[in-house]
């Protein structure tokens, strides 16, 4: 696993409005159901699943199921994890392993897809 690769995994999921909405729902309670996230921003419930699937995904939430409901919570140790990450990538003193550069980026990019 590719701790960089993880990083962009969860910035791509984070990078859409709704999704940070959710997030930020999310983070201000313990769990949450579908129809109360549809509620909350007056979006159709196909849309929120939608988002939902995205953050499920990169693993910045979780979901389960009670018989009709869906019910999603939080991951904040992917979210808190990512962050280090920013902070390494940010900090002049950390030296954070070698970005590949040129041809080498493309096949880091796609290797790590694959």
């Amino acid at each position: 696993m590719n701790d960089w690769y993880e990083l962009k995994i969860v910035l791509k999921a984070l990078g859409d409005m709704a999704r940070l909405a959710i997030v930020a729902h999310l983070a201000r309670t313990e769990e949450v159901t579908v129809t109360d996230l549809t509620d909350l921003l007056g979006i159709s419930q196909p849309l929120v699943s939608w988002h939902l699937r995205k953050l499920r995904r990169a693993g910045i939430i979780s979901t389960r199921r009670a018989g009709r409901q869906s019910y999603c919570s939080l991951n904040p140790l992917r979210i808190h994890t990512c962050m280090q990450l920013l902070d390494q990538l940010l900090d002049p003193v950390s030296t954070p392993a070698m970005f590949p550069a040129g041809a080498a980026l493309l096949e880091a990019e796609v290797g790590m897809e694959e």
